[in-house]
């Protein structure tokens, strides 16, 4: 797994260089890299069964690798060409695939986090054992939608991951004139939801 694991953090670095410089270059509209964030995606992929749901933010290609989605898929997401998954409709970076059990990207931060509470609180329901993955990023914690997530959450034990990466940078907002804090880790504890740092 550890041989895997690297293998895949490797692939993806190699990725972002090429979809990095195509994007400069003007090939294609629009990339984020995954630079420095490989082993958290990849880690927490590995960490969870093939059939729990991952709802992803921006960086997550990792993930999705890991999970057996191909860099061929990854190649025609980003160029939208007509054998994308999505018919070339969506922007690049924002992939999806149900074969895999990773929700489609949306632009506008925090949307993702009550969908994955939604989807969590219907396992439950359902009594089928699964739980959800969902990705965020700390500037993405100020939206009224992840207060609304973790709440709901909370209060009704739904069996989902918050995992967020704080890279000390919402967009150009530094960490310290975001929070007036702990940062993000407590607020989770406000809420009742267990944190590990």
């Amino acid at each position: 797994m550890a041989v895997k694991m690297y293998k895949y953090m490797v692939t993806i670095h190699e990725m972002d260089k090429i979809l990095y410089d195509s994007q400069r270059q003007g090939r294609i509209s629009f990339y984020l890299t995954n630079t420095g964030e490989e082993a958290a995606q990849i880690g927490s992929a590995a960490g969870i069964h093939d059939d729990d749901l991952m709802y992803g933010q921006y960086r997550e290609a990792g993930s999705l690798l890991y999970r057996g989605f191909s860099i061929e898929k990854f190649m025609h997401q980003c160029y939208g060409n007509a054998k994308d998954i999505g018919g070339g409709k969506q922007m690049p970076i924002h992939y999806g695939s149900s074969e895999h059990h990773f929700v489609t990207i949306s632009s506008p931060l925090a949307t993702q986090l009550p969908q994955a509470v939604g989807s969590a609180y219907a396992f439950k329901r359902e009594k089928n054992g699964r739980i959800v993955l969902v990705y965020f990023g700390e500037g993405a914690a100020s939206e009224g939608d992840a207060h609304a997530a973790m709440n709901m959450a909370s209060t009704l034990k739904c069996p989902v991951i918050f995992f967020c990466r704080n890279n000390g940078y919402a967009i150009s907002t530094p960490t310290t004139e975001q929070y007036g804090g702990d940062g993000i880790g407590g607020k989770g504890i406000g809420y009742g939801i267990h944190v590990i740092r």
